[in-house]
């Protein structure tokens, strides 16, 4: 039995692009294939093998894993002011390793320091870095962390980073 990633997904530099699994077994009806990534796309074949040698190899099936919330938040996450009621946060890329799925946007999480009370920014696109939030009280502390998003969801936002309008 052997796979291969399909890397026009997601993450091209990840080290499980492909691998194989030999059965001995004259009575094979199935494999479960174990290890791999979330949210990537597999093409997946067999060859049967006797002791005449080996037969062709199967037509390829094609089968996608589930994707799960991303594991890890945006890195560097910077904020700049840019007048009293306006900020920018930008953000680096989510590690492959962390994405577990593509990638589908951002959630940009903000709220006053005192208050505890939250307000959420959604960012649609992949490739989307940046977020302007407008509205702001002057004058006072916000709160704000920003979390990748699959469509699988939202899980690890990044450490708060802190702006004064």
């Amino acid at each position: 039995v052997q796979w291969q990633r399909d890397t026009s997904i997601v993450c091209p530099d990840l080290n499980d692009i492909g691998s194989s699994i030999t059965v001995t077994s004259s009575n094979f009806t199935g494999r479960t294939i174990t290890g791999l990534e979330p949210g990537n796309r597999y093409t997946i074949t067999v060859i049967v093998s006797n002791g005449a040698g080996s037969g062709p190899v199967s037509n390829a099936v094609t089968a996608m894993t589930i994707a799960t919330a991303p594991s890890a938040p945006p890195p560097d996450l910077t904020v700049t002011d840019v007048n009293s009621s306006t900020i920018t946060v930008e953000w680096g890329e989510v590690p492959c390793i962390n994405q577990n799925g593509a990638i589908t946007g951002y959630s940009v999480q903000y709220g006053v320091m005192e208050s505890g009370n939250t307000e959420i920014v959604n960012v649609d696109g992949a490739t989307v870095n940046e977020a302007t939030i407008t509205g702001l009280m002057p004058s006072t502390t916000y709160s704000i962390q920003v979390a990748a998003v699959n469509r699988a969801g939202t899980r690890e936002y990044s450490d708060p980073e802190m702006a004064e309008t």
